[in-house]
């Protein structure tokens, strides 16, 4: 491939002219940073007056759905949204609803409650699942133990539905909190902080499987007042082969609070695709913690931002692991993209824990 153009701002070789995906991306989050509270305001009644002229089916293929993404990146949550919004039957995206009124969760329930279409009570179930209130969940419980006739088309459960607002619930009808409250991103620095919390080191340790570099892809300091959230005072470290987590079900460590870990059984490759100078660009990122907090959907809607709390981007759909000590869903912890730490992979590693059995479990998605 000739690659005759750079990237302007970072120097990345290129086949066409301009900024690369990851300068592109930045600039763009650099601009919505900075909206001033003018700027915000227009962007709320842009995104309102294309809702009052929307469909149920052609909001999210509107240049105002990426307004609303970026004012939930933001931490602007606008009640007004979902009551247009339920008005025009528009219930994609489920974000939307997120912090609705209560007048808005019952007309869902009401339409929920008397829908015959399968497509729109899977619609429905993510939008409760958004609002995410006590009568949300009663509604969603309900529609588990006596299910519509349209469940049938379904592939899971309403408890499944209510993982995509970060929460669930067990048989009893017991609420199950499966994210934090807080976030907080990475962003490039003069250099790592490998005292503090950071992305990837190597482990001078080989994969049993395919014989490639064991990585610590993370380790978060506890200690750290931003992460007191985590309710864990040490140093939690996350270890993996990064070429048989991209390829495999999963890897989960059992973690101490003094930075070790044990890497638990795992079904690896037998041919290790990342070879030793894709390893070396890996550990040589200069990501750090933001210094801080972000709003909860920073890194909900942007395959750039890695983050730590908060609401990932599911690359696929929502998906919490079952602890393999306890047996319990475990919490959403943190997304690395591959590609801001290589150029030469896709997707994103997930990474959940149990703090209770102290197990960390990271697998991936890709398109």
């Amino acid at each position: 491939m000739n690659l005759k153009y750079k990237c302007p701002e970072c120097g990345t070789p290129l086949g066409f002219e301009g900024l690369c995906w990851r300068c592109r991306a930045k600039k763009h989050r650099d601009e919505v940073d900075n909206w001033s509270d003018k700027e915000i305001e227009e962007k709320i009644n842009q995104v309102i007056e294309r809702l009052k002229t929307s469909t149920e089916d052609n909001f999210y293929e509107t240049d105002e759905y990426e307004i609303f993404q970026d004012l939930m990146t933001k931490g602007i949550y606008v009640e007004e949204f979902s009551k247009i919004a339920c008005e025009r039957k528009i219930f994609y995206p489920s974000e939307l609803y997120y912090k609705a009124s209560s007048e808005v969760r019952d007309r869902l329930i009401e339409k929920i409650l008397n829908t015959k279409s399968s497509d729109e009570g899977s619609c429905l179930l993510l939008c409760l699942a958004m609002i995410g209130d006590k009568k949300s969940q009663d509604t969603l419980y309900e529609l588990k133990i006596n299910p519509r006739p349209w469940r049938k088309k379904l592939y899971v459960d309403s408890d499944i539905y209510a993982e995509e607002g970060g929460w669930t619930f067990d048989n009893d009808n017991n609420y199950i909190k499966l994210n934090y409250d807080k976030c907080f991103s990475f962003e490039k620095g003069e250099k790592k902080d490998e005292k503090g919390s950071f992305i990837a080191r190597k482990r001078e340790e080989k994969c049993p499987h395919c014989g490639g570099e064991i990585i610590d892809i993370l380790v978060i300091d506890g200690r750290d007042e931003r992460f007191s959230f985590l309710g864990l005072d040490g140093i939690i470290t996350a270890s993996c082969c990064p070429n048989c987590v991209t390829l495999s079900e999963g890897i989960s460590n059992r973690f101490s609070l003094d930075g070790t870990n044990e890497i638990l059984e795992y079904e690896g490759e037998e041919e290790n695709y990342f070879r030793d100078e894709i390893i070396d660009e890996m550990v040589n990122n200069n990501f750090v913690v933001s210094e801080k907090e972000k709003p909860l959907f920073y890194g909900a809607f942007t395959d750039d931002v890695n983050t730590i709390g908060g609401f990932g981007n599911w690359v696929q759909d929502w998906e919490y692991r079952e602890c393999p000590e306890c047996g319990k869903k475990m919490k959403y912890l943190a997304q690395i993209h591959w590609d801001t730490i290589m150029d030469s992979a896709e997707g994103t590693l997930y990474i959940e824990i149990c703090p209770d059995c102290k197990i960390i479990t990271m697998f991936h998605q890709q398109t």
